[in-house]
């Protein structure tokens, strides 16, 4: 089969391997549909603390595709699937409380094990046993619905602001994760949507995908508009969904008393000390969260979301290439020239 494999700091390769076979409890997966995220092209540069010094290792972890064969002994029906990759140690207390996502000891396919950018990805028992491949009807473009793990942790970034009826949401940002969050917040009822994006093109993309108001905080002052657009008040929700450490110490100033803010957008490391004014968070009542990646139930929930018709992913995907292209897509990622790349091996 053929992979595209990580051997250090901007060094992928595209490899010749061996068609994994299952054992035991295991399956073999082939790969219909990888994307190409943020976390992917921070491992490309060599950034990711899961592959240090002398790792040699295939990532990709927005995986959908075909369980096309199972080991002795395996209970998983063949056929068209979605792969959450998050699994965590299964022993620690917060994979306990149900929270892989933020293991001690991060266990993911893609991160710390082979991942989709490749022909086949072998499924361990581990991860069939922890529910982690989930059936999607044979006919559904597996494009879409590889776009299920960014989704669900878009999903639990606003779960964790609980955006709701008629709140009114800004989203800093409008790339792909950005536009997700656009699409939350409307499928959960959100009165207005209001984004804040220095690109035009992206700005026209937000409004495209339900934003009711953009902004471009280079040209235009964000506190006005947010005053305007809520009569002084404030928004209930910030979400700031791109890394840039100004938009955080901003969010506490734009929120309503009793707001609620997320900062779902990590910053670089060495560069994420953020000075706020505290005092906001107090005497506003104010509700500041993070949250991180996604486990198996925020996938869960996201498939559904897809499946219903409540999400449109297909709409996300701009770029579809094969694997020997795979570079090609990293570069128009990187550059923000697409929405979303995915791989087709």
């Amino acid at each position: 089969m053929r992979v595209l494999a990580y051997h250090g700091p901007d060094d992928l390769r595209l490899e010749d391997r061996a068609d994994p076979e299952p054992g035991p409890g295991e399956a073999l997966l082939r790969v219909r549909s990888c994307g190409v995220c943020g976390t992917d092209l921070r491992i490309q540069a060599g950034h990711h603390r899961a592959y240090g010094p002398g790792t040699v290792r295939v990532p990709g972890h927005e995986i959908a595709g075909d369980v096309v064969a199972l080991g002795d002994g395996t209970d998983l029906a063949l056929g068209r699937a979605f792969v959450a990759p998050n699994l965590g140690c299964g022993r620690c207390p917060q994979c306990l409380a149900g929270r892989e996502n933020i293991c001690a000891s991060p266990n993911a396919i893609g991160i710390t094990r082979d991942g989709g950018f490749a022909e086949y990805v072998l499924l361990g028992e581990d991860v069939i046993a922890h529910g982690s491949v989930m059936p999607v009807p044979d006919e559904l473009d597996p494009a879409p619905i590889a776009l299920v793990e960014p989704l669900a942790c878009v999903l639990r970034g606003a779960r964790a602001c609980s955006v709701g009826p008629g709140d009114v949401v800004l989203v800093v940002g409008a790339g792909p994760i950005g536009l997700m969050h656009v699409l939350v917040a409307r499928a959960k009822g959100a009165a207005r949507v209001v984004v804040s994006e220095p690109s035009e093109r992206r700005r026209a993309q937000a409004e495209a995908f339900g934003a009711d108001v953009t902004v471009d905080p280079t040209s235009q002052d964000v506190a006005a508009l947010v005053a305007e657009q809520t009569e002084g008040r404030g928004v209930d929700v910030v979400i700031t969904a791109a890394p840039i450490a100004a938009t955080q110490a901003q969010a506490l100033e734009l929120a309503a008393t009793g707001g609620r803010i997320n900062f779902f957008g990590g910053l670089p490391r060495g560069r994420s000390e953020v000075v706020l004014d505290t005092n906001l968070i107090h005497y506003k009542e104010l509700v500041v969260t993070g949250t991180t990646a996604c486990t198996r139930d925020d996938c869960r929930e996201a498939l559904d979301l897809v499946l219903a018709g409540r999400i449109d992913t297909p709409a996300l995907v701009s770029e579809r290439l094969p694997l020997e292209d795979a570079l090609q897509g990293f570069a128009a990622a990187r550059a923000g020239e697409a929405l979303r790349v995915v791989l087709e091996p």
